[in-house]
């Protein structure tokens, strides 16, 4: 368990206010082990499970591969987790700032 960093914090806050969905982001996520493609838990107790789509897309990271992402809520409408796929595997450079991120499909 660790606390969610400013830039996570930031990209979570622009796919809920581009997705409508009004909820707090906790404090303190896990790290999920994805190969370091950034995915985080917000299931703190390991006691949710994924329930809905909240927002999903893709952008390009740094050395021009595509990551495809979803944050996705739990059974209780809280956030459950982002998850990161970067196409090749390869570990996350950074996260896009707004103008970069493409959204393919949105659940309100």
């Amino acid at each position: 368990m660790r606390e969610i960093t400013d830039k996570e914090r930031q990209f979570v806050s622009i796919l809920l206010k581009r997705s409508n969905h009004h909820v707090v982001i906790p404090e303190m996520v896990i790290s999920m082990k994805d190969g370091r493609m950034g995915s985080i838990s917000f299931d703190l107790k390991g006691d949710q499970s994924r329930t809905k789509q909240i927002i999903a897309g893709n952008f390009k990271d740094k050395d021009g591969i595509k990551v495809d992402f979803e944050l996705t809520a739990d059974n209780e409408g809280n956030l459950f987790e982002l998850d990161i796929w970067k196409v090749d595997f390869s570990p996350l450079i950074s996260l896009p700032n707004e103008k970069e991120i493409k959204i393919t499909a949105q659940n309100n």
